[in-house]
C-alpha cells in the first residue's frame, strides 16, 4: 500500500470543476472522494485499491499440490494442507500474516466463512456493453454483438471495460489487516459512483452491503442513448432492362406438336390352329359325311350308250 500512496498519480479529467489547471496532476486517493461521476480515472481506484481477478488455469499455482490437497480433504482424519504457492512443501499459510491475492483459489480453504474472511472485490477487464431496453429488461452484450441490438427498443447503454466481483478473502492478522480494512471502508464511504447491476444504475455503497459473494458489476464508464440522425445516400442511376427484339418469319411458325410418350406393351404371341389333315375320300362312304371343313364330292354320270 504504501507504493500506492508514493506513485499514483494521474492527470485529472476535470480540472475546470476543482479549479485545477489544464494538466494538473492529482493523486489516486483523492479521487476516490470525487464527485464527477463516469470519470474515466474512476476503474483505476480498482486496480489500486483491490487485486485483480485471477483464474486457475491463468496462475502461477502448483496445480499438483492443489489437487494433492483435494485427496488430502476427503480424508476422514483432518490432514494438513500444503500451499502451493511455496517451491517446498509446507502447510503454513502466508495470508494470515501478510495478504495474498492467491488465497481465493488457492485450494487450502474450501469453505470461505467465519470470522477469519471478509467480503472483498476483485476485478477483472472486459469489454462490454450493459443494454437497457424500453420494457424494462437488461442485457449484458459484448463488443462484437452489440451491432445486433435492434436500437429502437433501447433505453440507454453502459459501456464498461472493468468488471467487479464479490469475494472472501482472508484477513491477514496484524498491521495488514487494519490497513485492509481502512482502504475498504474508505472505499465504500468516499467513493460516490455507481454501478450497473441487474437492478440497473446503483449505488457502489449500497450495492457492496447487499451483494453476496460471486454477485458482479460494471463500473460504468459513460452513457450511451439513442440519437435521431440522418444518412446521405447517393442515389445510384436506375438502369434500364434492354429490349429484346423478336424477328417474325414470313409465314405462321408451326410449332412442332409433341405427342405424349406412350408405352407399349410387349405384343403377345397369338396360337395358331393346328393344321388340318386331309382326308381322302371313300366311295363306300356317304358324301355328306365326310370329314369337315371338306367340300362335298359327288361323282360324275356316266353316260350309257342308247
Amino acid at each position: 500500500m504504501a507504493v500506492f500512496l508514493n506513485n499514483s498519480w494521474t492527470v485529472c479529467e476535470e480540472p475546470g470543476f476543482f479549479g485545477l489547471m489544464q494538466g494538473t496532476k492529482v493523486h489516486l486517493s483523492q479521487c476516490i472522494s470525487c464527485p464527477r461521476e463516469f470519470c474515466p480515472v474512476k476503474p483505476q481506484l480498482f486496480t489500486a485499491f483491490f487485486p485483480e481477478w485471477i483464474e486457475l488455469r491463468e496462475s502461477p499455482l502448483n496445480m499438483k499440490i492443489i489437487e494433492l490437497n483435494k485427496g488430502l480433504a476427503k480424508r476422514r482424519k483432518l490432514a494438513q494442507l500444503y500451499c502451493p504457492k511455496k517451491k517446498q512443501a509446507s502447510s503454513d499459510c502466508s495470508a494470515y500474516s501478510a495478504f495474498c491475492k492467491y488465497n481465493v483459489i488457492c485450494g487450502v480453504f474450501s469453505e470461505r466463512n467465519g470470522k477469519n474472511f471478509i467480503k472483498s472485490l476483485r476485478w477483472r477487464k472486459e469489454m462490454v456493453y450493459f443494454v437497457m431496453y424500453l420494457d424494462g429488461t437488461t442485457e449484458v452484450v459484448g463488443k462484437n454483438d452489440l451491432g445486433d441490438v435492434d436500437i429502437d427498443k433501447v433505453d440507454r447503454v453502459y459501456p464498461g471495460n472493468y468488471e467487479v466481483r464479490i469475494v472472501s478473502e482472508l484477513v491477514p492478522l496484524g498491521e495488514e489487516k487494519e490497513k485492509l480494512e481502512e482502504t475498504i471502508s474508505a472505499f465504500k464511504e468516499k467513493y460516490s459512483g455507481s454501478v450497473v447491476s441487474g437492478e440497473g444504475l446503483v449505488d457502489f455503497e449500497s450495492w457492496f452491503e447487499n451483494a453476496s459473494n460471486g454477485d458482479s458489476a460494471i463500473i460504468p464508464e459513460k452513457v450511451l442513448v439513442p440519437q435521431k440522425t440522418y444518412k446521405v445516400v447517393k442515389i445510384k442511376d436506375v438502369v434500364e432492362p434492354a429490349e429484346v427484339k423478336i424477328e417474325k418469319a414470313a409465314g405462321p411458325e408451326t410449332v412442332p406438336e409433341v405427342k405424349p410418350e406412350v408405352k407399349k406393351e410387349p405384343e403377345k404371341e397369338i396360337a395358331k390352329p393346328a393344321p388340318v389333315e386331309e382326308v381322302q375320300g371313300s366311295f363306300f362312304e356317304n358324301t355328306e359325311s365326310s370329314a369337315a371343313g371338306e367340300p362335298k364330292k359327288r361323282g360324275r354320270k356316266k353316260k350309257t350308250a342308247e
